[in-house]
């Protein structure tokens, strides 16, 4: 359930099973050749998998990256409420644990800028990608990346466990679940903190 009235002021987003229902993240390593070990990191630790799905990019060419995560974004399915959604936002970021690169095609489609992706980076070297810049937005990490922005949503929505402490620094929160699927921590995280849950 998205609130009548939104307060004047930033909205954050998660990106994948938030905004849209695939996860880019997981089709870039996936298409790169390393899913299953990526799988293993991150059942392992999320967020050192979710870190390693950026080192395994250094020395490539961004445009590269950005050019295939625009071809596999074509496969994902943006969820019905957020176009209407947005439509009545000003202020909107995504705070994303995936790939900035596999996050911008996404972002473009909804309208939302570049600068306003806050998504798991690394350092350049013209166009070449170098070392991941941490900590990453995951878990505690998408509170660190706000604050450093000076920005307190008004407003956030997630899907996953990581999104909870983005979720607890808003003043406000939604939960995104899926119709019928199995209910998740953030679902019973949802319930004691009287966040609504917006079934899409």
């Amino acid at each position: 359930m998205v609130p009548e009235q939104i307060e004047e002021g930033p909205v954050a987003f998660d990106a994948d099973g938030t905004l849209w229902a695939g996860d880019v993240g997981d089709e870039l390593v996936r298409e790169l050749g390393h899913f299953e070990e990526y799988e293993r990191r991150v059942r392992r630790d999320p967020v050192a998998g979710y870190t390693w799905a950026v080192e395994i990019l250094y020395g490539r060419d961004e445009r590269d990256v950005l050019e295939t995560s625009r071809r596999l974004f074509a496969r994902q399915r943006v969820f019905d409420y957020v176009r209407p959604l947005l439509a009545r936002l000003e202020d909107v970021y995504i705070v994303s644990a995936s790939p900035r690169w596999a996050v911008l095609p996404g972002a473009a489609a909804l309208g939302i800028a570049a600068d306003r992706v806050i998504a798991v980076d690394a350092e350049k070297h013209g166009s070449i990608l170098g070392r991941v810049r941490t900590p990453i937005p995951g878990g505690g990490g998408k509170v660190v990346k706000l604050k450093e922005r000076g920005i307190r949503p008004v407003l956030a929505f997630g899907n996953g466990d990581l999104d909870e402490p983005m979720l607890a620094y808003a003043k406000k929160a939604v939960v995104v679940a899926p119709h019928g699927g199995p209910d998740n921590a953030l679902v019973a995280a949802a319930g004691r903190n009287r966040w609504p849950v917006l079934r899409a």
